[in-house]
């Protein structure tokens, strides 16, 4: 009688259910790169590629309950991701490289060297949707820009509540004499998706105004941005328009 080696044993091993559903999913992406395919299964993708020997389906589909939609998930912050069962290092971080990547090609798409920022107020818009518009705490982006009105650089000033955020002016002044800006555009998120401004959005924008003003610099515009709309103070309200 022939006796099994262990070898032969575990060539033998079947593989486990998940192994062709993952096979599927790939071939379905690529398909069409992903565009029929919902959340749950574009994050199942990307995490598949961090779990390797796990159905990661439970997983995609507790996340998005968590998160509400892939945008949500991939911008959540990679200690808070880790911080969920079943997740991980590797998962969290490969969620935030894909959203710095998405970070990098808005910013990308929008920069030009030779134009004013503001050539293309709808890649401003894609930019700062894409940096602070899926937050759950609302944050003030500053963009600063040269006497052109061409991109110098950007920072997240401060990062509030889930209903308010601090503007400094004194500080965006200070920051923008120290490089060389001669103005600046703000955008700030408004995690409850409406974009209207509040008395105090707009009161802080005069704030800032007149401040910039007295150092002969310019405010371009404050935009609040959400997950699907934006309102822009400058298209919207005269003071904006008014030197």
């Amino acid at each position: 009688m022939a006796i099994k080696t262990n070898k032969q044993e575990e060539t033998q091993t079947p593989e486990p259910d998940y192994a062709g559903h993952r096979q599927r999913l790939k071939a379905r992406f690529l398909s069409d790169l992903g565009r029929s395919m919902p959340d749950y299964e574009l994050l199942e993708l990307i995490l598949m590629y961090a779990i390797p020997r796990r159905d990661v389906k439970p997983l995609a589909k507790s996340l998005l309950r968590e998160y509400v939609n892939l945008a949500n998930v991939l911008s959540a912050p990679p200690e808070e991701l880790m911080n969920i069962h079943g997740v991980g290092t590797n998962a969290a971080v490969l969620c935030s490289i894909i959203h710095a990547s998405c970070n990098k090609i808005c910013w990308e798409n929008l920069e030009n060297k030779d134009l004013p920022v503001l050539t293309s107020k709808q890649k401003v818009v894609e930019y700062c949707r894409t940096r602070i518009g899926y937050g759950d705490r609302e944050q003030l982006l500053v963009i600063y820009l040269d006497i052109h009105g061409r991109y110098i650089r950007d920072s997240i000033e401060q990062v509030g509540t889930i209903g308010s955020v601090i503007l400094n002016a004194r500080d965006i002044i200070n920051k923008a004499m120290r490089f060389k800006a001669c103005a600046v555009l703000i955008a700030h998120n408004h995690p409850s998706g409406d974009c209207t401004p509040s008395m105090g959005d707009i009161e802080m924008t005069k704030e800032l105004k007149d401040g910039l003003k007295t150092v002969r610099m310019q405010l371009e515009d404050h935009i609040i941005i959400s997950q699907r709309g934006y309102y822009s103070m400058r298209e919207n309200l005269p003071f904006m328009r008014n030197p």
